[in-house]
């Protein structure tokens, strides 16, 4: 009797076309007993990403994960089932070794101050005041009220950072706003800016819904967030790239 392994493994080398996709070995499924997961989560160095499972294929979040481990034709990747369909992931090189990545970029997680460091230098960004919003049942209408005198003239939504939102690591954005912005069965990439910075993100649809999906888990992970956050998008412009104003997030 073949008696499998605790946690199998599967191998994949990084062949051309692999920045879209990548696809799980036919004779892998056995070890997944009929999971019907929407979404894979891929784990290295205690960070996590999850990616859209279409069939075979891993698609919407595996740009994410091949941005950042810089992925390369020659790469090799060996992924340990860890249950249901999450699985830890290991990078090797031409030269058979697992590759190293800076800590900085590749390893812990950030405290809740996000610090960089600039030559000898240490910046601390923080975020912009929030408004002092007093707390009365209607946290959401209350918010509202509160960009009556910011004059937005530019279509724009507010939304709160549900438990999905961390945990597979998209955003619905509202039907209404992707119907007037022609994002509905449109998949491109935004990008989104603050006072400091800006982030490329990718926008895809499932079902009925539109969501903002890859690089929104580096988004969260620089801003902070936390379940309950309020947040507001401004849309800029929207040519073959929208970019979207980040307005901050705000304490009801």
């Amino acid at each position: 009797m073949k008696i499998p392994p605790r946690k199998p493994h599967f191998l994949k080398p990084i062949l051309p076309g692999f920045k879209q996709q990548i696809t799980i070995p036919v004779g892998f499924f056995k070890y997944l007993k009929g999971q019907t997961n929407e979404y894979a989560l891929l784990r290295r160095a205690s960070k996590k990403w999850s990616v859209k499972v279409n069939g075979r294929r891993l698609e919407d979040g595996w740009e994410e994960f091949v941005k950042d481990h810089d992925l390369q034709l020659g790469n090799i990747l060996i992924f340990r089932h860890e249950g249901d369909m999450e699985f830890e992931v290991a990078v090797f090189d031409s030269s058979c070794c697992e590759r190293e990545y800076e800590q900085g970029v590749h390893g812990r997680e950030e405290e809740k101050v996000c610090i960089v460091e600039e030559s000898s230098k240490k910046l601390e960004f923080k975020e912009k005041p929030k408004p002092n919003i007093k707390k009365s049942g209607k946290g959401f209408s209350n918010v509202k009220a509160a960009y009556k005198d910011m004059h937005l003239s530019r279509s724009h939504f507010i939304c709160t950072i549900r438990p999905y939102c961390l945990s597979k690591y998209c955003l619905c954005i509202p039907k209404q706003f992707a119907q007037e912005n022609r994002l509905i069965d449109r998949r491109c990439e935004i990008i989104v800016r603050d006072e400091q910075r800006s982030w490329t993100l990718g926008v895809h649809t499932s079902g009925k819904n539109t969501f903002i999906g890859s690089g929104w888990h580096e988004f969260c992970r620089t801003k902070c967030f936390e379940e309950g956050d309020i947040l507001m998008f401004e849309i800029v412009s929207n040519g073959e790239t929208p970019i979207f104003r980040f307005h901050g997030k705000f304490l009801i």
